[in-house]
């Protein structure tokens, strides 16, 4: 055998022995508020009443929505364990921030949407606040800045190409939201994508303290 056949052989064995390692599959990670229950049922109505206006709109499960703080991306069960920590020293002391939902809105702009969401109406800049100590925290961790700053926002639909009905949406209505609520949840999410639709597990939640209450436990 040739020095150079040798070296061909010693790298396939190697090569083969690498392959053979069951490799643990990365998670699609992302943090996030989550919303009381009937924020959930009057997005969903809202949804639904612009459904009917429009068409080629990607509509969020009711079920889904939440307010994100920061999207990871693909990470390894080190990495989560990591943001699982960053999160509960960065948001667990904290006071839960009372919001209320506000008006429809979208990115870049409601006359040439790619995004529809429904904003806060109260509660914004204390759940900014909240929201930019925990991407501090997360940056201090290791994990850079966030691509942009954080917005609180829930979204509602992404924009299809070809989509009908826009010239609807700026002059659309929502009925009145739903009472004020304290938003005393931050959870550390897993997001698996199927055919129909983004499936979301939480794999941390932070309980965040009530005000004149003491900080509940995370798990």
């Amino acid at each position: 055998m040739t020095r150079r056949s040798e070296s061909e052989g010693k790298k396939r064995v190697e090569g083969g022995r690498d392959g053979g390692r069951a490799s643990r599959p990365l998670i699609r990670t992302f943090v996030a508020f989550m919303i009381p229950t009937d924020w959930t049922g009057y997005l969903g109505e809202v949804g639904r009443d612009l459904a009917a206006r429009t068409s080629r709109f990607s509509w969020v499960k009711p079920g889904n929505i939440h307010i994100t703080i920061r999207f990871l991306g693909d990470l390894g069960e080190d990495g989560v364990r990591r943001v699982s920590a960053s999160v509960r020293e960065s948001a667990g002391p904290a006071e839960a921030p009372r919001a209320r939902l506000g008006t429809l809105g979208a990115f870049p702009k409601l006359e040439k949407p790619r995004v529809v969401w429904v904003g806060l109406g109260e509660g914004a800049e204390a759940v900014t606040s909240l929201g930019k100590r925990v991407n501090d925290a997360l940056k201090g961790d290791g994990f850079g800045p966030p691509d942009k700053p954080f917005r609180p926002h829930l979204t509602l639909a992404r924009v299809r190409e070809g989509a009908g009905g826009l010239d609807t949406l700026p002059h659309a209505v929502i009925p009145p939201p739903p009472p004020a609520a304290f938003l005393d949840r931050i959870c550390v999410m897993k997001s698996e994508l199927h055919p129909a639709g983004a499936r979301y597990t939480a794999l941390t939640e932070v309980r965040l303290r009530l005000p004149g209450g003491s900080a509940p436990t995370s798990e």
